[in-house]
């Protein structure tokens, strides 16, 4: 099993062996669409829709092909509950001020009682008082989506209002931290739309530096839940992502780069009942359809890609939790 000293390496030396200007400055934040919306895929759409018809669910989806400006907005810029999907802007602001020397890449962080939280990861079992440099409190982050390791991101970075002062400012509109992780009730926020907006902007070269965008696609290929976007894509496709998952939310964004090179960005959520798997079942599906339309598959069209059996289920009430 890997341990703190056995993965230090790995994540300081990225940075370590840059020199100071090597960080290319972003200091001042334009507001400008990354992409051109030139063709709205309806028939797609209309096709996601019936995903969710006659179910408790309520859905978002945005994805975009960069490249030919083909998207998909299915209620897209409404706010929905974050959940974990909320560590992808707060990851683009701690490597911004990483690369603004706001703050040192190998500053240690302090494990404190107040920001301790349940959930996913495994810092809250840490004594308190120990002490983790901020690229390995980072990538807890988002390989094991550590909500402790967030709070204490959060915290570094001067606290929530710092961070939604960051995220008005690049034009995320939704996106807002309301309160601390875990946040199992769902009151942080944000849309498909603003997330894909901001892979789209981190991938054109925006916002963060070269090396920063580099470490950060790196760690989102790392994330250990795949199964929602991942189970849609074809082989060989690589997906940098970030997933979300509470009782009244499920989501998943990423950027799906094919066997062949091809490339489109894509963000689902589904707000649904108590840990209700349907919601699951729907975003695979979202992914298969999204994927036969962006790429074009002889082998999987999108009037044929196989929906799975549980989101075909009938509504029956809420689910306990899991």
């Amino acid at each position: 099993m890997a341990t703190l000293a056995t993965v230090l390496p790995s994540v300081s030396v990225f940075y370590g062996q840059l020199p100071t200007n090597a960080l290319k400055q972003k200091d001042s934040v334009s507001i400008a669409d990354p992409f051109n919306l030139c063709s709205e895929q309806s028939a797609l759409e209309i096709q996601l829709r019936s995903l969710v018809l006659q179910k408790p669910l309520r859905m978002g989806v945005f994805a975009i092909e960069p490249r030919s400006g083909r998207y998909i907005n299915i209620d897209a810029s409404e706010q929905y509950a974050a959940a974990s999907m909320i560590k992808l802007p707060v990851l683009v602001s701690a490597l911004r001020a990483i690369d603004n020397h706001n703050i040192t890449p190998n500053k240690m962080l302090t494990i404190r009682t107040e920001l301790v939280t349940g959930g996913s990861g495994h810092l809250q079992w840490r004594p308190i008082g120990t002490k983790v440099p901020l690229l390995e409190v980072l990538r807890l982050m988002i390989v094991f989506s550590d909500n402790t390791a967030t709070n204490m991101i959060i915290d570094a970075l001067g606290g929530r209002e710092m961070l939604n002062k960051d995220f008005q400012a690049w034009g995320l509109k939704q996106t807002k931290i309301n309160n601390y992780l875990g946040d199992f009730t769902g009151t942080n926020k944000t849309s498909p739309y603003d997330l894909v907006y901001l892979l789209g902007r981190v991938d054109r070269g925006e916002l963060i530096s070269d090396q920063s965008r580099q470490w950060m696609l790196d760690i989102l290929k790392k994330t250990r839940v795949r199964t929602l976007l991942s189970p849609g894509l074809g082989p060989g496709a690589q997906l940098a992502h970030k997933t979300g998952d509470i009782g009244s939310m499920i989501g998943d964004a990423g950027i799906v780069t094919t066997s062949d090179g091809k490339k489109y960005y894509v963000a689902v959520q589904v707000e649904r009942p108590h840990n209700d798997l349907r919601a699951n079942a729907v975003i695979k599906d979202v992914s298969k359809l999204v994927y036969a339309c962006f790429i074009n598959s002889s082998q999987l069209s999108a009037d044929k890609a196989p929906i799975t059996k549980q989101a075909l289920l009938p509504y029956n009430g809420f689910k306990t939790s899991r």
